[in-house]
């Protein structure tokens, strides 16, 4: 038997901009281009206005401002290519679906 698929989707660390912190800063809520979730710091010190890279609702590592905007000009740049208005799309469109629910 051969086992055939097509994956259309990858999970990928995105830079965001932290808004605002919850629970006594172990949790941030983080603006990517418009798209705002929540993501838990960890152990690591985040404070308003920090770049951060997030994973799977976690924050990886906070970042130089440069490199988030390096990093998001090529995400916008592949969206882009990918016939979308911002690489976030997706995103948004399962946070309005599950709000829905």
């Amino acid at each position: 038997m051969v086992w055939k698929y097509e994956v259309n989707f990858m999970c990928v660390a995105y830079p965001g901009t932290v808004i605002s912190l919850k629970d006594e800063g172990r949790e941030a809520v983080v603006d990517f281009a418009g798209t705002v979730l929540n993501a838990r710091t960890g152990f690591l010190p985040v404070r308003e206005g920090d770049h951060v890279l997030v994973h799977a609702g976690c924050v990886l590592q906070v970042l130089p401002a440069e490199e988030a905007q390096a990093m998001e000009s090529i995400f916008n740049d592949i969206a882009e290519i990918d016939g979308k208005t911002k690489p976030y799309a997706d995103a948004d469109a399962r946070e309005k679906e599950s709000a829905g629910r």
